[in-house]
């Protein structure tokens, strides 16, 4: 557990779905909508993982607090994809 905040960045530098037609680099360019359990919040991860994935344009659409396990720590982390205009002030 809490492999996911020493790996979020692999989801967008990965080459793995390289595709030309899209400007979006890394593995996760055609995911329109993703799920994350996240454990803890460790200072040197969390604000870091929560602006990169509006970086790359995911904004939360749903949360949902894990109470049975993990002591409370555990949070499900809805994401949807939106074009980059939703983002802009």
């Amino acid at each position: 557990k809490m492999c996911e905040w020493g790996i979020y960045d692999d989801w967008f530098d990965s080459d793995s779905f390289q595709d030309d037609s899209n400007p979006r680099k890394g593995g996760l360019k055609m995911i329109q909508q993703l799920l994350v359990e996240v454990h803890g919040t460790p200072q040197e991860y969390v604000n870091d993982f929560f602006e990169r994935m509006r970086d790359e344009g995911y904004a939360i659409f749903h949360k949902d607090s894990d109470t049975q396990s993990f002591q409370g720590t555990s949070e499900d982390y809805a994401f949807l994809r939106l074009d980059r205009s939703f983002f802009k002030s």
